[in-house]
């Protein structure tokens, strides 16, 4: 009769082990489901990153070649300023001044 019993409790004991057991593979599955999601949100999230770090590259290359347009117009202007007040124009006098107060 003891043996009966100890032979149940190892009967519970296994049941118990194997359910166990069914409810970790399910999570190992997940987790392996989880995993493959992931690996492609970060295969995404660094293509995504890349195409950000293009999109910046050529937004500074703009911005440099816009910058290197306005200085060449500012010279020009510059230039065009002197030439006016060579020729002794009466509104020379104003536009240096305004130039002045504006930018220097």
């Amino acid at each position: 009769m003891t043996s009966y019993l100890v032979e149940s409790i190892l009967l519970v004991a296994l049941i118990g082990t194997i359910a166990g057991l069914l409810v970790f593979r399910r999570e190992l599955r997940e987790l392996k489901s989880n995993q493959a999601n992931y690996a492609t949100s970060l295969d995404e999230t660094g293509v995504a990153l890349m195409t950000v770090g293009n999109a910046i590259r050529e937004i500074n290359m703009q911005g440099l070649t816009t910058l290197q347009n306005l200085i060449v117009e500012i010279e020009r202007a510059r230039t065009m300023l002197n030439e006016l007040e060579k020729a002794g124009s009466p509104t020379s006098e104003p536009l240096r001044s305004g130039v002045r107060a504006a930018g220097r």
